[in-house]
This record gives C-alpha cells, sequence and structure tokens, in this order.
C-alpha cells in the first residue's frame, strides 16, 4: 500500500490509520444510544412549555369569560328577563379552568409529575371552552 494514496483501505491521506468505531465492543465503540422508557414520549413538549400553554390558557380564559357574560345577557334581554339554568355550570366551567390552569402553572416540577401537568392543562382548556358552550345552548 501506498502511505500517500487515499485510496488504499485503512490509511489516510497523511499515512495514518483510519479511526473508525470498533465494531467488536472494544475502546473505539460507540455506545448505543438509550431506549426510551415505555411510558414516555418523545414528542412531548417540556414541562417549561406545557407552563406556557397553562399561561397562555389563563389569558384566554378572560376572553372566554367575556363571552359567556356577553351571551348570557342577551339570552336575558332576549327571552323572559333571565338567563337559564345552565348559567351558574357555565360559571363554575370557567372558575375551575382558572384554578386548574393556576394549579398546573405554579407548582414545582417534583410536586407534580409531567404526565399529569400535561392532563391538567388540557382538562383547563376544555373547562374554558365548556363556559361559553354551556352560555351558547341554555335554554332560557
Amino acid at each position: 500500500m501506498n502511505a500517500t494514496d487515499p485510496t488504499a483501505t485503512g490509511t489516510t491521506a497523511t499515512g495514518t490509520a483510519a479511526s473508525a468505531p470498533a465494531a467488536d465492543g472494544g475502546p473505539g465503540a460507540l455506545a448505543p444510544a438509550p431506549a426510551p422508557a415505555p411510558g414516555d414520549d418523545p414528542f412531548a413538549p417540556s414541562t417549561g412549555a406545557v407552563r406556557v400553554f397553562a399561561g397562555t390558557g389563563l389569558v384566554l380564559l378572560v376572553g372566554a369569560f367575556l363571552v359567556t357574560v356577553v351571551l348570557m345577557l342577551r339570552q336575558s334581554y332576549a327571552g323572559d328577563g333571565a338567563p337559564g339554568p345552565l348559567r351558574e355550570l357555565a360559571m363554575w366551567s370557567l372558575s375551575l379552568s382558572g384554578l386548574v390552569g393556576l394549579w398546573a402553572m405554579c407548582l414545582p416540577g417534583d410536586a407534580v409529575g409531567h404526565r399529569v401537568r400535561r392532563g391538567a392543562v388540557f382538562v383547563q382548556y376544555a373547562l374554558m371552552a365548556g363556559g361559553p358552550l354551556l352560555a351558547a345552548f341554555d335554554p332560557s
């Protein structure tokens, strides 16, 4: 083999041996990547991102509250002067949404698991959507 021939196997243009990882698990072998745990989702957002979603839900909650109040006032003026029986459920849904959002955003990372925090943010958004929906379908 010629030391200056770059096509020679096992050598480089400078004549030194190529540093390829050993296939038999020797000192130059690369360690295999660790397998994810069965319950871990590699595409799940981080805890910080889930907290941002919870904070965004709290900001959106103000708009959902205003929409709910406008719907109830519209039903009060258009109907018999009082909103229907679902008005209390709509307000409870919005207030529980705020509490769940604060809980998901403010608790420390070691106090609650990541999956529970993600579920709480999902419940927060579902309760937030429930308020205006209950007010809209409220018979007066």
